[in-house]
């Protein structure tokens, strides 16, 4: 019990230390990556992984293409680029399919709940004012680095 408690203040105090740093082999152009903590089983680092990437990525900005970049794959950056169903030049992303299913009001973001299901799978229980919308991300291990590899949805629902 003891250790767990320990894993979970060392996670939080990376996290809130910002657990990035540069790494060249995954790096050319000066982005940041969140490293693994060797202290941190997989599924407790894939949270923390998910949880300062959340943290540092508002819904406000979800149009920040470079800020998603950084932290997902190929595999996923062509999925975004599918599901953006709007007219549009140049590059364009579904990065809201992070946050909300699209297509109507939400309201305010009251509650964000991340929770491993195992240690590659992340679910994401986002609770708004009159919404309700879960994901769930696929995590993989990238050199040294996590990037977000796939991401279905797994609720999306308007509430009273």
């Amino acid at each position: 019990m003891r250790k767990n408690i320990l894993m979970v203040a060392a996670v939080m105090m990376l996290v809130a230390c910002g657990g990035q740093t540069k790494n060249a082999a995954l790096d050319t152009d000066s982005t940041q990556v969140f490293e693994i903590p060797d202290t941190l089983n997989t599924a407790e680092a894939v949270t923390a992984f998910v949880e300062k990437f959340y943290k540092e990525w508002s819904g406000e900005d979800i149009l920040n293409y470079d800020y998603a970049k950084q932290h997902i794959t190929s595999n996923l950056l062509k999925y975004l680029a599918d599901a953006y169903d709007y007219d549009c030049e140049g590059e364009c992303l579904a990065t809201w399919k992070f946050f909300y299913e699209g297509g109507g009001d939400v309201g305010e973001l009251k509650s964000r709940q991340i929770t491993a299901r195992d240690e590659n799978h992340v679910l994401v229980e986002n609770k708004y004012v009159n919404y309700e919308y879960d994901v769930l991300l696929k995590v993989i291990k990238d050199g040294d680095a996590f990037k977000i590899d796939s991401l279905e949805q797994e609720k999306s629902e308007y509430i009273n």
